[in-house]
């Protein structure tokens, strides 16, 4: 037997074949290559229209004396595995992608207003540093308006047109030129044309709040530290205007330093203040005191000191030289004391480098001082309610109060201090008692004089101390690299947009023969016939080119002739030697090709000089007739069926085709079918056929709409069941199965109708016949 007719894989047996699934995707080749072509098409159209953009950076480094030993005591930390990123570093990067930063550079730089051009299909361009157009908005419209407002201006045959468009509101201005001015809701809006516009192009300005550009760019902008081992800061972007991106970058770092500068200088300017404050009231009382000196000597006509006098009072001048310097001591930390106990400077900088020498109170405002410019740090980009800064809150009132007990102790030592001195100075008091009157009282206006005038030089000098500090303060930062762009574009990236394209190209045509497959209900080859269904595959007829329904005649010889050759070969070998086999042809349903298979198949077997007879026995929607073009007979099985004076042999007549083929149609329809094929008129006919002829063939109906094809299985000894690829579905599948498994046609077979015929059918390619 022919391997057609054993069906190998069981009904059921779902595998995945991979040869089958890569001869199917072959096979739609055409789709592969249109679907890569449009999808490279698409991609090159986008990368035309894609305006590139590049990467722009700049680096530098964080030279903050407490940075720099933070970050040491990080690399020491790193050597045990123990390194993490520094909090110090990521405050940094916080106040950098603060809004209120960027809110500064786009005002600086005038940022609030874009201009762009279109040509052609390319996109909208920015135009930065080269507009032909200038955009004059009303002042703080970008600091207050919510709005974005876009304005599109078109060349008109006369003049221009100008077209608002805002988030609720849209309007057009008819102008002659572009050196105008037009009202709007918004406020007045003045252009100024700058220079001649480009032919054919269309401009579009751009004006935005600050408050929403600002957003934008600190999003745009990514900034990172270098590494976890480095002070170094990353500030990165991309752009399609590099010139533009560079300089917002700069302008960055540049306003980032100036702006540190200020809050390092903040203890330098707030203790200048103070000085300059105590320097004023010292300059007002030393005056006092010496006019009251030149009055002393003016009235008392004093102009020389006897030789003692200078004597005593040179042992006179170390004990008020030390009293001065412990008094100055006691004025600062007094000072110090009213400043810190001042409601109104609770979180005010503590003055610095006063000339204070104790050296715990200097620490503990070094402390203090740096505690509160932590907390102006966070306040930039947070709020008081913030746990970390209510901690550093908690912090600096601990070290007010600790300053507070300090300064105590410290007067309460220097007083102790001047008692002594006092003490001493009683004992020459005493000594002066013995002095002229005239040269005592000089000396005490003088000590006075002298005590002033130290601590007025003394102020002075820390005054040019601390204008030295302010004038020293050098930028935190060191700019390894300023802003620079990259020489090739980050995107798009033209490779991988290409290689992406030709991926979807192929990737969409598989997704679409599967999902086809997937939604497609209908058997689609013969491999999945034979898996689905039980019984044996007797073969298979492909599509044929011809319209005609009869395929197989004398002298003709094509794949679907051959196939229906087969197919004859197959059923002889199935009959096994069986004298006048009885042979049913049916299907599922209508228009899978039963009546096409049984006359093309009683034509094969009609052309081995076998007398062959053809039956319509498909009451119903006889077809027999109009395929092989024969004029419709009413004489036909119906009228004998019905009619017992009727003769078969009357109604049976030899086909045009081939003089060994006879036809006996079905007749007029019958309105009870299943009745008369179960009338023994019947048997009767088909065992006298057996007499004449070699094979009968039955053309029956569909079982899978009428149950007229069971009435005549008591006659039949084989049968063919025909289903049609990319027609018969997969739900009609359990029928077939169900009719073989309980044998209700006798000796079923299958045929897989419709297939595709293979373009080299064994000599029926395209090779060329020897001659």
């Amino acid at each position: 037997m022919d391997n057609n007719i054993r069906n190998t894989n069981t009904a059921g047996n779902d595998f995945f074949d991979i040869k089958e699934l890569i001869v199917k995707y072959i096979k739609n080749w055409h789709w592969f290559l249109i679907s890569v072509f449009i999808c490279v098409a698409i991609a090159a159209f986008f990368l035309m229209v894609t305006l590139p953009k590049y990467q722009v950076e700049t680096t530098f480094l964080l030279k903050d004396e407490k940075q720099s030993g933070l970050i040491s005591q990080l690399a020491m930390l790193d050597a045990f595995g123990l390194s993490g990123s520094s909090k110090e570093i990521e405050d940094e990067i916080q106040v950098l992608t603060s809004k209120t930063m960027m809110s500064t550079v786009i005002k600086t730089l005038n940022l609030e207003t874009e201009y762009f051009i279109k040509e052609g299909v390319k996109r909208s361009r920015e135009l930065y540093s080269n507009n032909p157009i200038q955009l004059t908005v009303p002042e703080s419209f970008n600091d207050t308006s919510a709005n974005v407002l876009g304005f599109y201006i078109s060349p008109q045959k006369k003049g221009f047109e100008i077209e608002l468009k805002a988030r609720d509101f849209k309007q057009k201005y008819k102008v002659d030129n572009l050196n105008t001015s037009i009202n709007t809701p918004y406020g007045v809006m003045t252009f100024t044309q700058l220079s001649p516009l480009k032919e054919g192009a269309k401009y579009r300005i751009v004006t935005y709040p600050v408050r929403i550009l600002s957003e934008r760019y600190s999003k745009d902008i990514t900034i990172a530290s270098i590494s976890k081992r480095s002070s170094g800061i990353r500030i990165a972007t991309e752009s399609g205007v590099p010139s533009k991106a560079k300089i917002i970058l700069n302008t960055l770092v540049d306003f980032y330093n100036e702006e540190t500068v200020k809050e390092k200088n903040l203890i330098t300017t707030s203790t200048d203040n103070f000085i300059d404050e105590r320097v004023n009231i010292i300059e007002k009382e030393l005056y006092e005191v010496e006019a009251e000196v030149e009055k002393y000597k003016i009235q008392n006509s004093l102009t020389d000191i006897s030789s003692e006098a200078a004597l005593f009072l040179q042992s006179v001048y170390e004990y008020d030289k030390r009293q001065a310097e412990i008094q100055t001591q006691i004025n600062l930390v007094e000072y110090i004391n009213e400043y810190v106990n001042d409601e109104k400077n609770k979180y005010g900088l503590i003055p610095a480098n006063l000339g204070i020498e104790d050296e715990s109170l200097i620490l503990l405002s070094k402390e203090y001082n740096d505690a509160l410019l932590q907390r102006m740090t966070f306040l930039r980009t947070t709020n008081e309610q913030n746990p970390i800064v209510a901690q550093l809150e908690s912090t600096l009132d601990a070290l007010r109060g600790s300053i507070v007990m300090s300064v105590k102790s410290i007067l309460d030592g220097l007083n102790i201090a001047k008692a002594d001195l006092e003490g001493k100075d009683s004992q020459l008091n005493a000594r002066i008692n013995d002095m002229p009157t005239q040269e005592r009282e000089y000396i005490e206006i003088k000590r006075i004089q002298e005590v002033k005038q130290a601590l007025y030089l003394f102020l002075l000098q820390k005054k040019e101390e601390n204008k030295f500090n302010l004038m020293a303060a050098v930028p935190p930062t060191k700019v390894l690299d300023s802003a620079y762009a990259s020489i090739d574009p980050v995107s798009p990236r033209k490779m991988i947009i290409l290689v992406v394209a030709v991926m979807l190209g192929l990737i969409f045509p598989i997704v679409v023969i599967y999902l086809k497959d997937l939604l497609n209900d209908k058997i689609t080859g013969k491999k999945e016939f034979q898996k689905l269904v039980k019984a044996p595959l007797l073969g298979e007829i492909g599509i044929s080119k011809e319209s005609a329904p009869v395929v197989v005649k004398e002298g003709k010889a094509n794949p679907v002739i051959e196939m229906f050759r087969q197919l004859r070969t197959n059923l002889q070998f199935e009959i096994a030697g069986k004298k006048h086999p009885v042979i049913l042809v049916t299907s599922s349903v209508a228009g899978e090709g039963k009546s096409f298979v049984a006359i093309n198949l009683a034509l094969s077997l009609a052309m081995l000089d076998k007398k062959v007879a053809l039956l319509g026995m498909d009451l119903r929607n006889p077809m027999l007739a109009d395929y092989m073009d024969m004029e419709k007979d009413r004489q036909g099985i119906t009228m004998y069926l019905s009619d017992s004076d009727l003769n078969w042999k009357d109604m049976i007549k030899k086909s045009v085709v081939t003089p060994n083929l006879y036809v006996m149609q079905a007749g007029p329809t019958p309105p009870n079918p299943a009745e008369l094929l179960a009338n023994k008129r019947l048997d009767e006919m088909i065992g006298e056929l057996k007499e004449t002829f070699d094979y009968i063939i039955i053309d029956s109906a569909p079982v899978g709409m009428v149950s007229d094809t069971f009435q005549i299985n008591r006659l039949v000894d084989n049968t063919i069941y025909v289903s049609r690829q990319g027609y018969t579905t997969r739900e009609l599948t359990g029928l077939i199965n169900d009719i073989y498994d309980n044998n209700k046609l006798n000796n079923m077979s299958t045929v897989l109708n419709g297939t595709s015929v293979p373009d080299t059918y064994y000599g029926y390619g395209n090779k060329k016949r020897m001659k």
